[in-house]
């Protein structure tokens, strides 16, 4: 291996790692990271003369100064963060010592610039791709610095040798650093293996070194996940594709789980509430004589509505994300919080809570890691977070929840009169709306977003929304009845992940419900957007399988690295301590566990290469197996188990509409289901429009809403698609 493209690779890896770790802290936006990529790519083919140039030298130093000159500007003249002028000059320093490695200096200068970065990703990041990198640091390191040595020592010996005429002719440093023999697979194997007591000893100083949290070594990303739904007002024509963001926004851990818990669990997470309708959003009014007030705390413990017990209340682990705003997505049932304090400077350093008039949760942090606290549930049933309320009624509580646009069509109360019929209790009359709506159609096409008064067009025309219609229908409904409701947004639903034990609550499922006043209950929940159209969707299929392993290796290094503090430490510390005491003890006791131990050690001859060859072919034999495994799992559910009988049933439905459709020339793309297929044939004007959407809902219904299909009505419907398969094929209209 020639000696400067081994080192040239060494170099650049270390650099591309540290730009990488950089920029996934989050504060480089995409324009400078595209840039600053194109930099690296065009100087790894800056060779030869262009090197020595001295013009090419001076034109960079040239726009080294205007560019710090351009960054000192925006940061005092132009309002931009100094933070991240400071992180995009870092990487044009690193561009242009790449663009103009000349000698051994230029690559130290690039190999610690490159370790500055890692240092400096590590106060704004701390993510899973840091991690990555610094494994990835931890094995080129010492290749770069290795290699960086020899280079200085030919450089330095050679030319003093050649310039006092010791070698009797000029030595041309270059052909030696082109030279085959100076670098060998032994040599590079021997640099990797100081990988490992770098490695240990990082980890060492990482568990040892206190957690004291100085000033600016505390900053984390500010790149939190702004969450649709969740800010001071939402609009009825905005947010329903939010149900296709995978994005995972928090991890639920629910205790005691069985080995095989099901893949979808309906976890409703309280987390914004909405209480003025203009007619086409809501909003929430400001709050009133400091009605907001912080959460009572008593160490580690928050009320909601008191103090929870760990000794007889349900403990679930909730990990969240950073939210913008940060809402405090609340389960149904708790009533109450553990947030273990967090150490800076060396002192505990407690999470600050506020609930407001409308008792949603919020908490107040600057370090962007979001937040991990414990749901306590209380025994059913329990008491809900409004009835601390009842007794607190203010003059304005019926303008605040009884509020009506102006505008509002007489039309929406007499539909609600009809609906409510004879039932006279405030919840009898709110489930009589609740099951009226529950048998409309759910759909992410936003096809009254359009109109001029978006409600009144789905209560009169379409029957047809997402989450948010549903709720706002029922709450706008009641209100005309004269019962107090507010609208409610959160999460509902959990998909299990089986690496790490844990459910996934994603943006995909984030939810719209109502809050029900009633006088001896308080706040009721109700919801009556179609259940099966809100279950979480059990992603399948090989890239699934790798983002849960991705997922998990997240949460683990989220729990064991980035929250790693003081009182974890202290907590570790402990639980040495405990098992050497009961190592000494023991040992104490039996008087012959130390020889008896040395002994069995000193007798047996272990056969070492023998062992390492039965590891590594069953570490093969594992990777095969698991490959076979995964293959096997195809088409099967969460659980490994196969596919049921209704599941099996609703599959074939699929399959014979996807027949039917592709006899009629109007076949489903690949990156459609079936019901939005059939909706895309019903805005065409297609004929087989009508018979697609009845299989496609009933298939959505039996595959997903466990509603499953009986073998006549499989058959009867099976029957029709052969028949409309069967008949001449329609030209597709001019609008497809």
């Amino acid at each position: 291996m020639r000696f400067s493209q081994v080192h040239k690779f060494a170099v650049f890896t270390l650099a591309v790692l540290g730009l990488v770790a950089l920029g996934a802290g989050g504060e480089m936006p995409m324009l400078s990271l595209g840039l600053t990529a194109v930099g690296v790519f065009a100087s790894w083919f800056v060779e030869g003369e262009l090197l020595q140039s001295e013009r090419y030298g001076r034109a960079w130093n040239i726009a080294l100064v205007l560019a710090l000159a351009a960054q000192v500007a925006r940061a005092l003249f132009f309002g931009a963060e100094a933070l991240l002028t400071i992180v995009e000059f870092a990487a044009l320093l690193q561009v242009n010592r790449l663009a103009n490695r000349r000698t051994a200096r230029d690559y130290q200068q690039i190999t610690l610039l490159a370790i500055l970065q890692l240092i400096a990703a590590t106060v704004l990041g701390g993510g899973l791709s840091y991690a990555l990198c610094f494994v990835g640091f931890v094995i080129a390191t010492p290749w770069a610095m290795t290699l960086g040595h020899l280079r200085r020592e030919i450089e330095g010996n050679y030319l003093a040798d050649a310039r006092a005429g010791r070698a009797g002719v000029p030595i041309d440093v270059a052909r030696i650093l082109r030279s085959r023999r100076v670098v060998g697979v032994g040599l590079l194997a021997g640099s990797s293996v100081l990988a490992v007591p770098i490695f240990l000893l990082t980890a060492v100083i990482f568990v040892l070194f206190p957690r004291i949290g100085l000033g600016i070594l505390t900053v984390r990303s500010r790149a939190d996940t702004v969450m649709a739904g969740f800010g001071n007002s939402v609009d009825l024509s905005g947010h329903g594709t939010i149900r296709s963001d995978q994005t995972i926004v928090l991890r639920v851990q629910p205790p005691n789980l069985p080995a095989n818990p099901p893949p979808v669990r309906t976890f409703r997470l309280r987390g914004t509430t909405f209480d003025t309708y203009n007619g086409r959003s809501w909003s929430r009014r400001p709050n009133l004589g400091g009605d907001q007030r912080r959460v009572d705390r008593e160490d580690t413990l928050y009320s909601l509505t008191r103090l929870p017990d760990p000794e007889r209340d349900i403990a679930v682990r909730i990990v969240l994300d950073p939210l913008e705003p940060p809402v405090v997505p609340v389960l149904d049932g708790a009533v109450g919080l553990r947030i273990d304090a967090r150490f800076e400077g060396g002192f505990p350093r407690y999470a600050d809570l506020t609930i407001d008039h409308d008792d949603g949760v919020r908490y107040s942090s600057n370090d962007g890691v979001g937040l991990v606290y414990t749901a306590f549930l209380g025994a059913p049933p329990a008491r809900p977070m409004g009835r601390r309320r009842i007794a607190e009624r203010r003059p304005d509580f019926t303008a605040r929840y009884l509020q009506l646009p102006a505008d509002l069509s007489p039309r929406v109360r007499d539909l609600t009169q009809r609906i409510m019929g004879a039932e006279s209790t405030t919840l009898g009359r709110a489930r009589a709306v609740e099951r009226h709506l529950a048998r409309w159609r759910y759909t992410l096409e936003l096809e009254s977003g359009g109109a001029a008064r978006p409600l009144e067009d789905f209560l009169f025309r379409t029957h047809a929304g997402h989450c948010e219609y549903f709720s706002t229908a029922m709450a706008v409904m009641l209100r005309t009845a004269g019962i107090p409701t507010r609208n409610v947004t959160g999460f509902l639903g959990g998909t299990f992940n089986r690496y790490g034990r844990f459910y996934a609550v994603r943006q995909g499922d984030a939810h719209s419900w109502v809050e029900v006043w009633d006088a001896n209950e308080g706040w009721v929940t109700f919801d009556p957007t179609p259940p099966a159209s809100e279950m979480s969707m059990v992603r399948t299929g090989v890239l699934a399988e790798l983002d849960a392993v991705v997922e998990a290796l997240r949460m683990r290094w989220r729990h064991y690295v980035v929250d790693f503090d003081l009182g974890m430490q202290a907590q570790l510390a402990r639980r040495v301590w405990r098992f050497v005491e009961q190592r000494r003890r023991h040992d104490t006791l039996s008087g012959r566990a130390i020889e008896r131990g040395r002994t069995s050690i000193a007798s047996r001859s272990v056969p070492w290469k023998r062992l390492a060859g039965v590891g590594l072919g069953a570490l093969t034999l594992a990777a095969l197996g698991w490959q076979l495994y995964a293959w096997r799992r195809i088409g099967r559910d969460a659980n490994g188990a196969p596919p049921s009988v209704a599941v099996k049933d609703a599959q074939q439905l699929a399959r014979a509409l996807d027949l039917a459709l592709v006899a009629r020339g109007v076949a489903r793309p690949p990156n459609r289901t079936p019901l939005a297929w059939a909706q895309e044939l019903t805005r065409r004007g297609d004929p087989m429009a009508a018979l697609a959407t009845r299989a496609a809902e009933r298939y959505t219904a039996a595959r997903f809403g466990a509603d499953p299909l009986t073998r006549p009505e499989l058959d009867a419907l099976r029957a029709e698609l052969r028949s409309a398969a069967s008949q001449a094929p329609q030209a597709p209209s001019a609008s497809a």
